[in-house]
């Protein structure tokens, strides 16, 4: 244990240890099918692992981690309180070809992301993860500097989605304009080939 705290540090530990915890309370409902929940979780660890790969500066990378692994603990919450209505906007999302926070904000005015940064404020997750996990799906709503921990997850997360969905033996799908008018904005949109090769090599 001495061995764990000298190398990831005390904060981190206490982080990961109530990451852990969260993914334990929140049950999802016997209507929401498993796959779903399996999807979220591993989904969450190819994020934290692309996330932790990323440039950000070196005194928020293990905050920036654990708000990657946390991002979508929304959506778990949804599947145990709200199920019903967190079937139906998946299934509305898939009818639609779109972005299931996309027909959260139509459903229920909000989506996974906000309600997932509420709840880890209440448990005392720090504000930088907070942060970043509330606006994980609208990076530009808030100023930035560089590859900060809120833009990280962004990032992150747009590409373990894209891992998830390509074909074999293909480089990276096409982004939607809205993804790519954000990293226009933020900057980083000429930085997308390499950061698609750091997500490629951090989850191989």
């Amino acid at each position: 244990m001495s061995n764990a705290v000298s190398c990831l540090g005390m904060e981190t530990i206490k982080n990961l240890a109530l990451a852990s915890e969260v993914f334990r309370v929140f049950v999802p409902d016997a209507r929401v099918p498993q796959s779903v929940c399996d999807s979220i979780q591993h989904h969450a660890v190819r994020t934290a692992a692309i996330a932790s790969a990323l440039p950000v500066e070196r005194e928020t990378r293990d905050i920036t981690a654990v708000a990657a692994l946390l991002h979508d603990i929304g959506s778990l919450f949804l599947a145990s309180s709200m199920p019903d209505e967190f079937c139906a906007a998946l299934s509305l999302a898939a009818q639609r070809r779109c972005k299931s926070f996309e027909t959260e904000e139509e459903l229920l005015g909000t989506s996974h992301a906000e309600i997932g940064a509420y709840l880890l404020g209440l448990w005392g997750i720090p504000n930088l993860a907070i942060e970043g996990i509330a606006h994980h799906h609208h990076p530009t709503r808030i100023p930035h500097t560089a590859l900060d921990c809120s833009v990280a997850v962004y990032v992150a997360d747009l590409l373990a989605n894209e891992l998830r969905e390509l074909p074999e033996g293909t480089t990276g799908l096409d982004i939607t304009e809205t993804d790519r008018a954000n990293l226009e904005t933020l900057g980083l949109l000429d930085k997308l080939p390499e950061f698609r090769e750091i997500a490629l090599q951090s989850c191989d």
